[in-house]
């Protein structure tokens, strides 16, 4: 059996499922275009509007990484849509898909403030006209124009988002998608979206945060001028609430979902899959380490694909979503113990601490300072097991 990376998704072929998300890496045609010589499958335009809301404009310094103990885990930006016109995107979207056929370039589209009719019906058919193969509408961007109302403000409302999306679907027959917000009823979203006449759903946008505060001077981090605002949070950080938003629609609608937040690699990208995405896009990981990223992505999935027996990503596709259910189905029969491997076990303390300050107290040292359990004791909550920096801890089933 011959493995391929290619696959079709809402009526278009994708020569493989990596798509650079609409953001800094996407902001030009040269940009996109080297990304396709990388070998990217598909690249989202930056967030095009026809006008842009009086008083917007970037500000200086917009982008602040977040870090753990010294490592990037994303970053949080307050940068708005391209900078480039429609006319000029138009031409760059006509002369990307001359010279990279087979590559996917979807058109993404939002509107600061109230929505104007005009705009949500004239651009996507001029985008269909100059070559794009699908479009996403950003309904979720969290920042900017949403203190005007737009943008986030309409994938918050049914009503507002089934009226904009009517008027998208009504000016063209490209594949739609929906750009959502991580909301907590992001199903209600999805479903409005899939009613609406969507294609298919992109999911999720950046998290509303606050990088961090410097304590000494009082300012954010994200300092322009002594001032900041919220913005969005990307990377890392965001990939647990992206896998939970992005199992949901898909356990929900029967709409391809392409999956969004926090992809660094391959196995990132196969979680998304299994949980329902069809393509995934990615930002963060290239603004950190470049385009380049996609030879890696690209052989470790069809090398995982090789070693799966199976012919194609789509066979990932939502295979794990069985396997979650209500909480109140939950197994309560089945009980585990913690197990101390003292063959690897550094003696740091850590899990009798966690034990004593936020578990059961079933850990304590022994004279040579090994953790010792109490089984009688353990509640086999796991706690243990994830905080040992040495994987010295194990559940046993018993």
């Amino acid at each position: 059996m011959q493995t391929t990376l290619s696959m079709t998704v809402a009526g278009v072929r994708y020569p493989n499922p990596f798509v650079l998300a609409s953001a800094p890496p996407t902001a030009s045609r040269e940009m996109i275009e080297r990304a396709f010589d990388a070998g990217w499958g598909g690249a989202v335009i930056k967030t095009l509007a026809q006008e842009e809301p009086d008083g917007l404009r970037d500000v200086s310094p917009r982008i602040q990484g977040v870090r753990s103990r010294g490592r990037l885990m994303g970053f949080t930006n307050i940068e708005l849509g391209t900078r480039k016109t429609v006319d000029d995107w138009l031409e760059a979207i006509a002369a990307i898909k001359r010279k990279y056929p087979d590559r996917v370039l979807i058109a993404s589209l939002l509107y600061g403030g109230a929505p104007i009719e005009k705009q949500w019906r004239e651009v996507p058919a001029l985008c269909a006209q100059a070559g794009a193969d699908a479009l996403e509408l950003n309904f979720s961007c969290p920042h900017g124009g949403a203190e005007l109302g737009g943008l986030a403000e309409i994938g918050t409302h049914p009503d507002l988002m089934a009226e904009v999306l009517g008027w998208v679907r009504a000016s063209t027959s490209l594949p739609v998608y929906v750009k959502l917000p991580p909301v907590s009823d992001v199903v209600a979203g999805a479903l409005t979206c899939r009613n609406g006449g969507a294609d298919g759903i992109s999911a999720i946008n950046t998290v509303s945060s606050i990088p961090g505060v410097d304590v000494e001077t009082f300012r954010p981090l994200l300092n322009v001028n002594g001032c900041s605002a919220f913005g969005g949070l990307s990377g890392r950080m965001i990939k647990p609430l992206a896998l939970r938003c992005v199992a949901q629609i898909a356990r929900t609608t029967d709409l391809p979902v392409s999956g969004i937040g926090g992809i660094y690699e391959w196995r990132d990208a196969v979680e998304f899959m299994l949980l329902g995405a069809s393509t995934v896009q990615v930002c963060s990981a290239v603004m950190e380490n470049g385009y380049g990223i996609i030879a890696d992505l690209c052989s470790g999935l069809a090398g995982y694909l090789e070693r799966k027996g199976m012919a194609s990503p789509a066979e990932l596709v939502g295979r794990s979503l069985p396997f979650f259910a209500a909480h109140g189905s939950l197994d309560r029969g089945v009980k585990v113990v913690a197990e101390v491997e003292r063959v690897s076990c550094r003696r740091c303390g850590k899990c009798v601490v966690s034990c004593r300050d936020g578990g059961y107290q079933a850990i304590a040292a022994d004279a040579e300072g090994f953790p010792v359990v109490d089984t009688a004791r353990c509640d086999g909550c796991g706690l243990c097991a994830q905080i040992c920096p040495f994987e010295s801890m194990a559940l046993r089933r018993v």
